[in-house]
């Protein structure tokens, strides 16, 4: 395969309120394509090795960084309602312009839901990972605590993050350089997640919990391949989550994958799509 075909570049796109979306495009020669959406709290990067895991078969994927992430816009007013989100998914769909599978990891996954609800023209079949729905409000309520307890005056250093980290998820193990690239160090000194946190603690916050019932209603006008990725070490997603979004989807298939974590590491990232092969070629001959 020629290197032209390996190629990966990053650039910047619009997003539905005229801001800058930082979007990182790995080609590939397959007419199916994916596109990879992160979780609250994460960037484009929590999915790069996957991307290239991806890539490397000829699947041509596309990543970026959604609105008050990473190297993407914050929004000054602070609106990080669901529907912002699906609409900047709607502008990156419409510059990307070719068929694609979302893959979407819990806040990616809700709004890769909605699209999916309001069947855009592009898609072609939808991954939830370890988000549904109905998600459980005690670890919901963990999660915001975990977020609110790592902003404001930030951290003493990438070590003391660390911790913080540990202190949440200790089954979870993510090394420090990867802590550090999710971190930007203030004029202080103090270090603060490279991330806004109004996202999930602001006014207009994209906390699905109030949302249920509507997205139960999205789920039932799903009509593109669906699959939930279940994270054994995560117990956001339940059984009785599964079922009834089932009952709203009845195309849904279902992967365990013991041991993975909700906030995922990057090398779990390969874990994920390493079993999404069978499930890609089906969406790529139903597209077909």
């Amino acid at each position: 395969m020629s290197a032209a075909l390996h190629e990966v570049r990053v650039e910047r796109w619009s997003g539905a309120a005229g801001n800058s979306l930082a979007v990182e495009i790995f080609t590939g020669s397959n007419e199916l394509s994916v596109m990879l959406l992160h979780g609250g709290g994460q960037t484009r990067h929590t999915w790069r090795r996957a991307a290239r895991r991806l890539q490397a078969a000829g699947t041509p994927c596309v990543t970026f960084d959604m609105r008050g992430h990473g190297d993407s816009d914050w929004i000054e007013c602070g609106d990080y309602r669901l529907d912002a989100f699906l609409a900047d998914l709607r502008c990156v769909l419409e510059q990307w312009r070719r068929p694609t599978v979302l893959i979407g990891a819990s806040l990616g996954g809700i709004v890769g839901l909605m699209a999916a609800g309001e069947r855009l023209a592009m898609l072609r079949g939808l991954v939830m990972i370890d988000t549904a729905p109905q998600l459980d409000r005690a670890e919901i309520e963990r999660y915001l605590r975990f977020f609110g307890a790592g902003s404001g005056a930030g951290f003493e250093s990438p070590a003391a993050a660390s911790a913080h980290v540990a202190s949440y998820f200790p089954s979870l193990t993510v090394p420090l350089a990867s802590i550090e690239r999710g971190l930007k160090q203030s004029a202080g000194g103090r270090w603060q997640w490279r991330w806004d946190t109004r996202v999930v603690l602001g006014e207009h916050n994209s906390v699905a919990l109030p949302h249920e019932a509507r997205m139960h209603r999205y789920a039932e006008q799903v009509s593109v391949p669906l699959l939930l990725v279940r994270a054994g070490a995560s117990a956001l997603v339940t059984d009785q989550a599964v079922e009834r979004l089932r009952t709203c989807a009845p195309q849904l298939e279902i992967v365990q994958l013991a041991g993975a974590h909700h906030l995922f590491t990057p090398e779990e990232s390969l874990l994920i799509v390493d079993q999404l092969g069978g499930f890609l070629r089906r969406a790529a001959m139903a597209a077909a």
